[in-house]
């Protein structure tokens, strides 16, 4: 008798500890996720999806004007069921759309990503009434389903300006 009781408590307590990993893996592992690439000039910035997890957020990035920015927006599904959604990018100032980027459906297969990329060229949005050398942000709002994410790009003056040296 005293085994059999022994070993439905050795049974019990490997049933709990099996379902606190499960419970683990549930919560830390499956979901959707997306991860945001911002390549200019010879830096490469990664946000990371435990920094969108974190709240609402903004993720700020400096450039320098004249500069095409690359980005690169990845998808990470960790479900058993295929995910789909509609992605949209656009670039706002002043709460104002300047233009969109991107608008595009995706379907992620089970445990696997989907990457879409696209460029930010600063010049073609830099207003005719501004010149370079006044400092500009701008917004990158990236909706895809329900979520939103949101990168802040300071625009760089180009002080000091780009003057041709004289030719000896």
């Amino acid at each position: 008798m005293a085994t059999k009781r022994r070993n439905l408590f050795l049974y019990l307590a490997l049933a709990c500890f099996l379902g606190i990993v499960i419970i683990f893996i549930a919560d830390g592992y499956l979901g959707t996720y997306d991860t945001v690439y911002i390549i200019a000039g010879e830096r490469e910035e990664k946000v990371e999806p435990d920094f969108w997890l974190r709240g609402d957020r903004t993720w700020s990035s400096g450039v320098d004007w004249g500069e095409k920015v690359k980005f690169k927006y990845e998808v990470d599904n960790r479900w058993f069921r295929t995910y789909s959604a509609e992605v949209a990018v656009s670039v706002w100032h002043s709460q104002e759309k300047v233009r969109d980027l991107v608008a595009q459906d995706i379907q992620v297969a089970p445990f696997d990503k989907e990457r879409l990329e696209w460029v930010v060229d600063t010049e073609e949005l830099m207003p005719a009434e501004i010149t370079p050398e006044q400092a500009y942000n701008y917004t990158l709002i990236i909706k895809r389903g329900e979520v939103e994410r949101k990168v802040v790009l300071y625009v760089n003056p180009s002080y000091p300006p780009k003057v041709p040296l004289p030719v000896r």
